[in-house]
């Protein structure tokens, strides 16, 4: 018996280990159509908060997203309950959702005296025609004519005190150098657990990054009802840097980092400051590579803030054996091609060009090597491990019997 037992447990962790990275790699939003710009989710009013509500609390999340025209379309949302691995859970919509599904976003506006003309969408959720019952993780496709053109992530928490958890720059493979430790530890107080290694699992994610994420660490004590991840290789982060940051609140005038302010009929471009190489730790106030839109004279930014042209370049001799992106927030994390520098042999810089809109961002330049779908810090950023990262710790229990998976506790930690 104890065998079998022992078998079911190696294949059930090797089912979720192969399933969680396939699933992350899609990142936290993202869309199938070039007229979708700009998604964003505020969660309960606050710009740099995870996209997470707490069950039954009264929060909400905002989605919105800009469609690049004045022509009004008809978009539907729908709301889909997902394990842990992003995979649709075993459940009926009844079963998580009190309401309807498929219904239209009402909630819409034509941009003002921009020179790209678009149309800003809302939705907050939960709304009078819906609410959620579980907690988990969700996904919320945005639909046109029945064809998904973008989607975004999201979590509900049931917000137990089940976790606690430190980070040292002191770690098992070098002291105060690179790299950062997350030490945690999981209560099972609440919770009705005969096989931790069955029923709960947790992901553990620097700075919101689904690339770089730690999925399922093995914990190192089991107390009877107490998980203790110490000395816990796997949760040793490269500590990278703080993120790059620029502004342009304004077209008329130069703020953080913007080298040049152009207008090229019909639109305007701005290019950024060169970017170099980091060879030593880069004190900076960023946001852990979230963004703003904000135009400094608007009175509704949403509707009012222009797009533009921002050109990114990054002085290096060129790198061989892989890619690289620059990353944030404002394209969801994705290392896709459309955020992927070229490299110019005459100017011996790596370039991009990206259309934005106006506000503050934090960006980061990522080397991805050839085979692997994870991002780099050391090559451009490097690695120091004074560094001001945000950690975030998602625990997942799923009851023997139960079909999904609830998201029980979660905690958000920044180094100082």
């Amino acid at each position: 018996m104890k065998t079998r037992k022992r078998i079911f447990n190696t294949v059930f962790t090797a089912a979720l280990l192969f399933l969680l990275p396939a699933a992350v790699k899609a990142q936290w939003s993202g869309s199938s159509s070039e007229r979708i710009n700009t998604l964003r989710m505020i969660a309960d009013g606050d710009w740099e908060r995870m996209p997470l509500l707490t069950l039954n609390s009264g929060e909400t999340i905002e989605f919105s997203f800009d469609e690049m025209s004045h022509q009004y379309r008809r978009f539907t949302y729908h709301i889909t309950h997902c394990n842990a691995a992003w995979v649709p859970s075993d459940l009926i919509e009844s079963e998580y959702l009190d309401g309807f599904n498929d219904r239209p976003i009402d909630d819409w506006e034509n941009s003002l005296n921009t020179t790209f003309a678009y149309t800003h969408y809302r939705l907050t959720l939960p709304n009078n025609e819906v609410k959620l019952k579980l907690s988990g993780n969700y996904r919320l496709s945005i639909r046109e004519d029945g064809k998904e053109v973008a989607w975004f992530r999201f979590c509900v928490t049931e917000d137990m005190p089940n976790l606690a958890a430190t980070v040292s720059g002191n770690t098992d493979i070098d002291t105060h150098k690179s790299h950062q430790q997350v030490d945690m530890a999981v209560s099972l107080n609440g919770l009705t657990v005969r096989d931790p290694e069955r029923e709960i699992y947790t992901i553990v994610m620097q700075n919101r990054r689904f690339d770089n994420a730690v999925i399922n660490p093995r914990y190192t004590y089991n107390n009877g009802n107490r998980l203790t991840f110490e000395h816990c290789r796997e949760l040793i982060f490269p500590a990278g840097n703080e993120y790059r940051r620029f502004e342009i609140v304004n077209m008329h005038d130069y703020f953080r980092n913007v080298d040049r302010m152009s207008f090229y009929d019909p639109y305007f471009h701005a290019g950024l400051m060169k970017d170099t190489r980091h060879h030593a730790y880069n004190f900076d106030n960023d946001h852990n590579g979230r963004f703003l839109i904000r135009y400094n004279q608007a009175a509704d930014s949403d509707t009012e803030a222009d797009y533009l042209f921002v050109h990114f370049t990054l002085s290096l001799e060129r790198l061989t054996g892989g890619r690289l992106y620059v990353s944030g927030d404002f394209n969801g994390g994705n290392l896709t091609s459309g955020h992927e520098m070229t490299y110019d042999e005459r100017e011996k810089t790596y370039q991009a060009t990206l259309l934005l809109k106006q506000g503050a961002y934090d960006y980061h330049y990522l080397w991805v090597p050839d085979g692997k779908t994870g991002g780099e810090t050391r090559p451009i950023e490097g690695d120091w491990y004074e560094t001001r990262n945000e950690y975030n710790i998602l625990l997942y229990y799923r009851q023997r019997g139960s079909r999904y998976d609830r998201l029980v506790s979660t905690l958000n930690i920044t180094t100082e």
